[in-house]
C-alpha cells in the first residue's frame, strides 16, 4: 500500500545494565513471582540474578529526546517481539502519559520483525497528524526461552508526520506479506525490491537479517544488517542510508522466518521525485 506518512526524525539508543525499575525489591520480587507463575507448566525456573530492561524506562528516555512539547503525538505505538523485564506493567499507558499529547497508545507484539512495518502500516492508513512508533528489544530473560534473545539492549524510535517538514523523508510504500515460505522468499523479495526501485543508482536498499543471503539487483549501496537485533536492526541501520547524499532513496526489507512475514518499506527524501 502507499502511504501518506512523512518521517520527520528518528532516534536511537542502545542501553547497558538492568532496568533501573528493578533497584526496587518490591517490584523485582513481583516480577519474579509472575513470571515463575508463567513458567512453571514448562518445567523452567526464574533466575532471580538475571535482570533485563524495561521497555517503559527505555522508550520514556527516546520520547524524551524525540519529542518536542509543541509537537504532540496522536498515535504511539510500542514494537517489541521479547517481553521486557516488567512484564505485568501496562507500558503504552505510561508512554501515553509521558509523550506530549497523551496519544493513544497500543502494543504490537507477536509479529516478529513484521511488528514495526505493521506499526507504520496502521498510521499510514489513518489520519495521525503525528505519530510515534517506538521498535524496542531488552536482551536479558531470567529462564531459558530455548531461542536465541538480541545480543543488546536497543531502541529505535521513529517520528512521523502528515506532511514534509525540514530535512524530512516520505514513506512511499509500506508492503506486507503473510504465509511466505523459505522457498518462495527470494524470489518474491527480489521481485518486490525491483518493483520498490533496488537496482537503481540512487537507491540503497538496507537488508534484515532474515535476508542475508538474498541478492538484490546491483545499483546502490547495499547493507546487510548483522545478526542479532531481529527487531531494531533494520530501523537502526535506516537513518544512515536515508542521509546518504548519492543514493538517499532507501528500500528496507526484512524477512521472519519463523513467522514467514516478508515485510518491505521506501522511502526518499522530501521533495525528491520518483
Amino acid at each position: 500500500m502507499g502511504t501518506d506518512l512523512h518521517l520527520i526524525r528518528t532516534v536511537r539508543r542502545e542501553f547497558t545494565g538492568p532496568a533501573v525499575l528493578l533497584d526496587d525489591p518490591v517490584l523485582r520480587e513481583r516480577a519474579d513471582e509472575y513470571l515463575t507463575d508463567l513458567v512453571r507448566p514448562y518445567g523452567l525456573r526464574v533466575d532471580a540474578a538475571a535482570r533485563g530492561q524495561s521497555y517503559g524506562e527505555m522508550a520514556a528516555e527516546l520520547i524524551g529526546a524525540l519529542v518536542p512539547a509543541d509537537e504532540p503525538v496522536d498515535l504511539l505505538v510500542l514494537a517489541f517481539a521479547v517481553h521486557d523485564a516488567l512484564p505485568g506493567r501496562a507500558t503504552t499507558a505510561y508512554l501515553s502519559h509521558v509523550c506530549p499529547g497523551t496519544p493513544m497508545s497500543f502494543a504490537l507484539c507477536d509479529q516478529g520483525s513484521a511488528a514495526a512495518f505493521t506499526g507504520l502500516r496502521i498510521a499510514g492508513a489513518h489520519a495521525y497528524r503525528r505519530a510515534l512508533i517506538l521498535v524496542v528489544e531488552q536482551s536479558v530473560l531470567p529462564y531459558d526461552p530455548g531461542v536465541a534473545v538480541p545480543d543488546r539492549h536497543r531502541a529505535v524510535a521513529l517520528l512521523l508526520g502528515d506532511g514534509p517538514a525540514d530535512g524530512s523523508a516520505r514513506v512511499t510504500a509500506v508492503r506486507q506479506h503473510a504465509d511466505v515460505g523459505p522457498d518462495d522468499v527470494a524470489a518474491l523479495a527480489a521481485a518486490e525490491l525491483h518493483a520498490l526501485g533496488a537496482g537503481r543508482a540512487d537507491v540503497s536498499v538496507v537488508l534484515g537479517p532474515g535476508l542475508a543471503g538474498i541478492r538484490p539487483p546491483p545499483g546502490g549501496p547495499v547493507t546487510v544488517v548483522p545478526p542479532g537485533q531481529p527487531s531494531t536492526g533494520v530501523w537502526w541501520a535506516l537513518p544512515d542510508r536515508l542521509g546518504d547524499a548519492v543514493a538517499p532513496r532507501v528500500v528496507a526489507a526484512d524477512y521472519d522466518p519463523d513467522l514467514r512475514y516478508l515485510c518491505l518499506l521506501a522511502a526518499e527524501p522530501d521533495g525528491g521525485r520518483g
